[in-house]
């Protein structure tokens, strides 16, 4: 099983990310679970991807990187027991270090992983406005990422975009940056090309 973890700032588009990533593996008959750790009432809608095939397990009352550590555990064993997913797509809240969540679930009883990818989205419409106030926790999340998606693209100008990518390899990534539209899914078929899925 390939984990993916889709982390980012509260409201930088993760779950339409995800929405939109997870058309090319239905179309592919890829076997996948999503857990989704949100407190907002607008995630992913569960009954339309359980018709489609697809699994999902919300986690409430807590992060995924701490109070609910044991509960990603537990969900993935039981999800790849039960179901013997390809992908498990993870989506944290938006405070959560994407590490704890890889360190938590590498190399535990129960859960075999081929791989793990970590994408942090990162809203281009508002990024310059709040890279202060989001620095620390962006820079956390982009230490074990393999991928930054700079959403919603067609906000802003390709001079703004570049500045925005030059900012993010200021906070020391060096890895993939797609510019990506979840609402149409431009850009994503890179993110399965580094999953190499």
């Amino acid at each position: 099983m390939h984990l993916l973890v889709v982390a980012g700032m509260l409201g930088v588009g993760k779950t339409s990310v995800i929405l939109k990533l997870l058309e090319p593996m239905i179309e592919r008959q890829t076997r996948v679970v999503v857990i989704e750790n949100d407190f907002g009432e607008f995630g992913i809608d569960t009954e339309v991807l359980e018709r489609a095939g697809l699994k999902v397990r919300d986690l409430k009352g807590g992060c995924v990187c701490c109070t609910l550590q044991g509960g990603l555990v537990d969900s993935l064993r039981a999800l790849q027991l039960e179901y013997d997913p390809e992908v498990a797509i993870v989506e944290p809240t938006g405070i959560a270090d994407p590490e704890f969540i890889i360190n938590s679930v590498t190399d535990v009883t129960g859960i075999r992983l081929d791989g793990y990818t970590v994408a942090v989205v990162v809203d281009s419409e508002r990024f310059l406005k709040v890279k202060k106030m989001f620095e620390r926790p962006l820079k956390n999340q982009l230490k074990v990422a393999k991928i930054v998606l700079l959403n919603k693209i067609d906000t802003v100008t390709s001079d703004d975009l570049d500045q925005i990518e030059s900012d993010i390899r200021g906070f020391g990534f060096d890895g993939k940056v797609i510019r990506v539209r979840a609402d149409t899914g431009e850009g994503m078929e890179g993110i399965l090309e580094v999953m190499e899925l």
